[in-house]
């Protein structure tokens, strides 16, 4: 916790159910939903109008890669991990680069990847 003030976590997902589990999970271990995103460009406008202290980013939204969301966290500096169906050295930089969780995750990791980005 950033002093008495939640952790927020964006959470960008193009799969319903997979972004509700996300979502579930967040709030599971005590952050708060800083937002969701099923798209590239809803989440490039949310990082740019939220407060958030971290982000869950799968790597491919709708056909699209979210690269560009990944390059605009780390310009940010804003904590993040990679979820993907995809092996992580298939994917573009900067994504490849990221922190990563392979699809379908295990609930134990994907709970420490969440805990780890309020750290």
């Amino acid at each position: 916790m950033k002093g008495n003030e939640p952790i927020r976590i964006l959470v960008v997902e193009d799969e319903p159910a997979i972004a509700a589990d996300l979502c579930f999970v967040v709030e599971e271990v005590g952050y708060e939903i800083g937002g969701t995103a099923s798209s590239v460009d809803e989440a490039l406008k949310l990082l740019e109008d939220a407060d958030i202290d971290g982000v869950i980013l799968d790597a491919n939204l709708r056909g699209a890669s979210s690269a560009s969301i990944a390059d605009a966290l780390k310009a940010r500096n804003l904590p993040f991990f990679v979820l993907s169906g995809y092996l992580q050295r298939q994917l573009p930089e900067p994504l490849c680069e990221a922190p990563f969780l392979a699809k379908p995750y295990d609930q134990d990791e994907l709970t420490s990847r969440i805990r780890a980005l309020g750290r």
